[in-house]
């Protein structure tokens, strides 16, 4: 049998804070003008987004947290091919 570890409350706040943050480098990215800071948010919400992935394979939240989260990974994952990322 194989045993999925339950999100504790500190992984699930910690999922929820990494897609915010990706949420908003992708949004800051997605808003400047500026080719360097373009670069960078880019870079930042996509290491969010690499990282939610590998916490995620280890993880299984509450029915309600799942759908929330998921929708707002769909949104990361949205912005970033938007930036122009390969994900």
């Amino acid at each position: 049998m194989i045993r999925v570890p339950v999100a504790t409350r500190s992984h699930a706040v910690f999922l929820k804070t990494e897609v915010q943050t990706g949420l908003l480098f992708a949004k800051i990215a997605l808003e400047s003008k500026n080719p360097h800071k373009i670069s960078r948010n880019t870079l930042n919400a996509r290491k969010a987004y690499d990282t939610l992935l590998y916490f995620l394979n280890d993880t299984v939240l509450n029915e309600d947290a799942d759908s929330e989260f998921h929708i707002k990974l769909a949104t990361l994952r949205g912005n970033l091919l938007e930036l122009g990322e390969y994900v």
